[in-house]
């Protein structure tokens, strides 16, 4: 690639890349009150951080820590086919993930659509995950946004769905579909490890 590169640019090819516009800077011409305006700045946004409650934080907390966890177990299964996996965005793990499921030898006794079954919930949540992660407003989370995930749980696991269909509360509903796919998925995902050499790593 590298000979063929300084061959086009012999000829005259060269890739122009393009570089990003941006707005200028619009600067005021007049501050009444340097310290007022100052003040105002740094405490801009401060009170929807004030506006959530200890049962919020709560439910945020649970909610990442459970995500963590997935994107965890999913990095050690991947390792064995991409030795920079840690470092990426959960959403470039599921596309290396999509790719595992191609080139996996599949055991005769396992079935690869019970897998791809677990994508769908797992972009899903993904999709919350971006929404809470940068969205200060965002102060709850509801079990519409986690269609395909409760979709998932009821055919996989009806007796766990079961147990958390009457939770009256709509956080506490959505943190056990969340706690129940974490369960499936790391058992799933444990499954298909069974089969891998990971000696040839350090942290297996």
């Amino acid at each position: 690639m590298k000979l063929v590169a300084k061959i086009f640019k012999i000829f005259g090819y060269v890739k122009q890349t393009k570089s990003k516009s941006y707005k200028d800077i619009i600067y005021l011409n007049d501050i009444e009150s340097f310290e007022d305006r100052l003040l105002t700045l740094t405490v801009q946004g401060n009170e929807l951080g004030r506006a959530r409650s200890k049962e919020d934080y709560q439910v945020f907390g649970m909610f990442f820590t459970i995500l963590l966890l997935i994107e965890y177990k999913l990095a050690h299964l991947l390792k064995c086919i991409d030795d920079n996996i840690e470092p990426k965005m959960l959403g470039q793990k599921i596309d290396v993930f999509k790719h595992f499921l191609k080139v996996y030898e599949w055991q005769e006794d396992e079935d690869i659509e019970e897998y791809r079954k677990l994508l769908q919930p797992l972009v899903e949540i993904n999709k919350l995950r971006g929404e809470l992660a940068h969205d200060l407003t965002k102060v709850s989370i509801l079990s519409s946004e986690l269609k395909m995930t409760k979709a998932y749980i009821q055919k996989r696991r009806p007796d766990l769905y079961d147990k958390v269909k009457e939770c009256p509360d709509e956080q506490a509903l959505c943190i056990g579909l969340l706690s129940i796919y974490g369960f499936v998925f790391s058992y799933e995902i444990a499954k298909l490890g069974v089969y891998i050499d990971y000696s040839a790593f350090s942290q297996a």
